[in-house]
């Protein structure tokens, strides 16, 4: 029979219950495609929690939650100052050096540099005050954007699962229809045989039976077809011979609409990720109006050192040698100056000798030069502070704020939008759903009706008061009945859950 007590409760409810669930009883493991295990048996809870693992669509949506995560991260960072560290070594060559027509004359020795430079900036302006919200807002905005995306895939899912039971169905009101088809050719090939009716009655049993082949093979295909569709949707492969296991029931509905649109108005996923991207836009907007006008303060400060050290020491020697017998001849000449005059200079004369080139000095010279390329000389500490305010912009501060505030009232207009779309959607698919519960009640009745009619008919036309036409009229009445039935009663499911989607929440059945 079919599974039309198959019913109970839709897709939202059992993608809200599947949190706490084992993903598949055979272990699914959602890494790479090849390395993930068929399931065999597939619960609706199992579809939603693969597809939200697994569906690369909505992965992609998701992966934007650490994007704008570490944007309201950056946005506090903002406070803090910037930190840049550099460092550099070099060499050079000797010789004369030169720029332009500059002479700076000949270098007796090579020399190694080195240098580090760890620079702080401090900067506060309207972008960096209100950048926290706007950035906060975002990631608000990013959130609902990421959860309205799980429940339109929740919704996507749960209907191709819906189709793949109903494909499942088909194949079983193919497979009786192909029965009743083969019964009716028995009952014919009996009374051709007894010579009670005409050879052509069973030909055309047999055409009748030709049809209902054909059925089933068409029922076949779109079953194949519904669970590549499902497992497109899940971002799985699925075995062949998977079986959908949730049971669900049909019920009355007795849901109020307007309860059901103050429901969506309230709390629909959609709705609140329009609600949020509008928020958004009013805080970038107020950040660049701000940002505009208001002076932007920049401090700024650094540590540094450098070294330089030459490779031929014999040079710094003989330089220094040179520098002492300078300042010798120097002290001499002021001696002898000081000796001259009637009253001596203060300080005069003095020790000569002391600037002469020793073991000790010659070695000092030497550790002196010995500096690259890590032993730096600390260059004093200087702060620099700028405060700059725009005056004239060229026009371009009036575009870029009338920019802003025309995206925030986009955003308030498509948010206005999806509200009026919601209220459309869940009215109609409330009388949607009140109607398709009446037409499968009809077709429940006259499924009834015709499967007794096609008994009666076979029954007659075994005891020869019916004419094979009357037989074959009873089963295509039959046919279309079971198809009827079968369509209104996955109707009802659809209807029930476009109303869930459309109110955004799992709907309680009564």
């Amino acid at each position: 029979m079919l599974k039309m007590n198959h019913i109970k409760s839709t897709w939202v409810r059992l993608g809200t219950a599947s949190t706490g669930l084992a993903l598949i009883c055979a272990g699914v493991v959602a890494t790479a495609a090849s390395a993930q295990v068929r399931p065999d048996r597939l619960t609706l809870n199992d579809a939603i929690e693969l597809a939200r693992r697994n569906n690369p669509t909505f992965l992609s949506t998701e992966n934007d939650r650490g994007v704008a995560a570490w944007g309201e991260r950056a946005a506090y960072g903002a406070f803090l100052p910037t930190v840049d560290a550099s460092g550099s070594a070099g060499w050079t060559e000797a010789g004369t050096q030169r720029i332009g027509t500059l002479d700076f004359g000949a270098q007796g020795t090579d020399w190694y540099s080195s240098s580090y430079n760890l620079g702080l900036t401090w900067t506060l302006n309207g972008n960096t005050i209100f950048g926290v919200s706007n950035a906060r807002s975002t990631r608000r905005a990013t959130d609902a954007r990421v959860d309205a995306a799980q429940f339109s895939l929740d919704s996507q899912v749960a209907l191709q699962y819906m189709n793949a039971l109903r494909a499942r169905d088909q194949v079983d009101v193919a497979q009786r229809q192909l029965d009743r088809a083969q019964q009716n050719l028995r009952i014919v090939n009996t009374r051709v045989a007894s010579g009670a009716a005409a050879g052509t009655e069973g030909k055309q049993a047999e055409v009748d039976l030709g049809r209902a082949e054909v059925g089933m093979i068409q029922a076949q295909r779109d079953l194949r077809q519904a669970d590549l569709m499902l497992a497109e949707q899940i971002g799985v492969e699925l075995d062949p011979d998977m079986e959908l296991v949730s049971e669900f029931t049909v019920f009355a509905p007795e849901f109020d609409a307007d309860e059901m649109v103050r429901l969506a108005l309230s709390e629909h996923p959609s709705l609140n990720a329009f609600r949020a991207q509008e928020s958004a836009r009013r805080a970038a907007a107020r950040q660049t109006t701000t940002s505009q006008y208001l002076p932007t303060i920049q401090v700024s400060t650094g540590f540094r050192g450098n070294t330089l050290q030459a490779l031929n020491e014999q040079f710094l020697v003989e330089q220094a040698a040179s520098q002492l017998e300078g300042r010798r001849d120097s002290c001499e000449f002021q001696n002898a100056i000081s000796a001259g005059l009637s009253s001596p200079l203060p300080g005069y004369p003095q020790d000569c000798s002391q600037f002469a080139m020793t073991d000790d000095v010659r070695q000092g010279v030497l550790q002196a030069n010995d500096v690259f390329p890590f032993n730096f000389t600390t260059l004093p500490l200087s702060v620099s502070v700028r405060v700059s305010l725009p005056v004239f912009t060229g026009f371009s501060r009036q575009r870029q704020v009338a920019e802003a505030n025309a995206f925030a009232e986009d955003a308030e207009h498509d948010r206005r939008a999806e509200e009026l779309r919601l209220r459309t959607a869940v009215t109609t698919a409330v009388g949607n759903l009140d109607a398709a519960h009446r037409v499968l009640e009809t077709e429940e009745r006259n499924r009834s009706l015709a499967e007794e009619q096609l008994q009666l008919q076979q029954r007659r036309y075994a005891l020869g008061a019916a004419s094979l036409l009357e037989l074959l009229d009873a089963q295509t009445t039959m046919t279309t009945a079971d198809q009827a039935y079968l369509n209104a009663l996955y109707d009802f499911h659809y209807s029930l859950i476009a109303l869930e989607a459309a109110v955004g929440r799992p709907l309680d059945s009564r």
